[in-house]
């Protein structure tokens, strides 16, 4: 990999491993704070936001990026304002929608979920978090001007202030309110810090200002090309829910809240590949935009030496997990051990994600995200249909088996869609 996206991705693993270890410190206190039960609801509640978010997020940075670096190439900077003008009307619309949706489903949510009035009424205020995630434009404008570094911080930033909130929690004995307010209020700071430092980078960069002209001129400017694509990244940031959050709601539904709690924690201590996933994928994006449309010899090599380098790390990390795993679930709580062997299975399938996010990023810098869509459909479905089956026939370790089982398939048929593009 060439020195520029090394330095991008430490930068980024940095911010996120960070990030990582917060959060698991975080869920550890809590999950020794409170019952297993009430854990489990904690997780529940913020799993519902993060459902919601995710399925009215259009991820307007991708777009950024795909569309951005061509025009900022060009030194052709109204084409840019007004491209970043459209995402971000784009991001505020849906931020809005997110909040009212999150609201009017609360009760829906109450009756499959098993909460009472309390944690309903806690649900309510909690969706209004929702008002706070109109970042995307920020996020792609960091990405555009190569602040990685920036992007970081920003990973941190919310587990940083969860991490605090939730021991301070756990040091004086607070009960659950305490754990769902912390839990509320770092989501709101990352949040926050995304969209001021976006823009503060863009005040620094560009020469006009980004404000000039309306919003909603610029969204009904867009050509098909740009919808499409919008089309194809909002519909494969569903799929991409399914396993991160959709599936805590299933397991909890399936297998009731303190299985729900297991399966979190599990999944928590799993991101340390799950989250070097998903930010070598965005760091390798711009590059391999570039080198498409600059140096295809160069975007040969380097999805695959990407994918050969991080199939190493993710092995090793799964080595060791296999000799920590159950000793680190221990000094949780008793309670939470017998996720162990559902912890191992997350992190074998975070390991084929590790290995198919050079080649996801180099697929969609090839302009063939509709077809890497339709995979991450079949993909889906597998896991879906797995994860029913498993969960219902061998309860807890379900989920993870299901996790391999889609991780692998989209895989296999990632692989040769790149050869065939390429």
């Amino acid at each position: 990999m060439s020195g520029r996206i090394l330095k991008n991705l430490g930068r980024v693993l940095r911010g996120r491993g960070l990030a990582g270890v917060f959060s698991v410190i975080a869920t550890g206190l809590m999950a020794n704070a409170l019952p297993v039960e009430q854990f489990g609801l904690v997780v529940l509640l913020h799993t519902y936001i993060m459902v919601i978010k995710g399925f009215l997020n259009f991820r307007t940075y991708e777009a950024i990026v795909r569309y951005g670096i061509p025009l900022q190439e060009r030194g052709d900077e109204a084409g840019l304002m007004s491209l970043l003008r459209a995402t971000f009307t784009v991001d505020v619309a849906a931020s809005l929608l997110a909040t009212a949706v999150a609201v009017a489903a609360v009760p829906l949510a109450a009756g499959m979920l098993q909460w009472d009035a309390p944690l309903s009424s806690w649900a309510l205020i909690y969706s209004l978090a929702l008002l706070t995630t109109p970042g995307n434009t920020g996020g792609g404008v960091l990405r555009l001007y190569d602040r990685f570094d920036a992007l970081g911080t920003q990973y941190a930033v919310g587990p940083a202030v969860r991490v605090v909130l939730v021991a301070w929690g756990w040091f004086t004995g607070a009960g659950m309110g305490w754990f769902v307010l912390a839990w509320g209020v770092a989501f709101c700071a990352g949040n926050g810090y995304m969209i001021v430092r976006g823009f503060v980078e863009l005040r620094r960069r560009a020469r006009t200002s980004p404000w000039r002209g309306c919003g909603w001129r610029d969204v009904a400017g867009r050509d098909g090309e740009f919808w499409r694509f919008i089309g194809v990244v909002y519909w494969q940031t569903n799929i991409d829910l399914l396993p991160k959050h959709l599936s805590t709601l299933l397991a909890g539904s399936l297998l009731g809240p303190a299985a729900a709690g297991l399966f979190r924690l599990a999944r928590e201590i799993s991101t340390v590949l799950a989250q070097p996933a998903v930010l070598l994928r965005e760091v390798l994006f711009p590059d391999l935009t570039r080198a498409w449309h600059n140096d295809r010899a160069a975007f040969h090599r380097l999805p695959w030496r990407a994918a050969a380098i991080a199939t190493f790390a993710g092995l090793a990390l799964l080595v060791l997990a296999a000799l920590i795993g159950r000793p680190v679930l221990g000094m949780v709580g008793a309670d939470y051990v017998p996720a162990y062997p559902l912890l191992l299975l997350l992190l074998l399938a975070g390991c084929f994600e590790l290995t198919s996010a050079p080649l996801r990023a180099a697929v969609y810098a090839m302009g063939r995200a509709s077809a890497l869509l339709r995979i991450h459909v079949v993909g889906i479905a597998g896991y879906l249909g797995l994860f029913v089956v498993f969960t219902a026939w061998l309860g807890l370790i379900g989920p993870g088996l299901a996790a391999v089982g889609g991780s692998v398939l989209t895989l296999a048929l990632t692989v040769p869609l790149l050869r065939r593009g390429g």
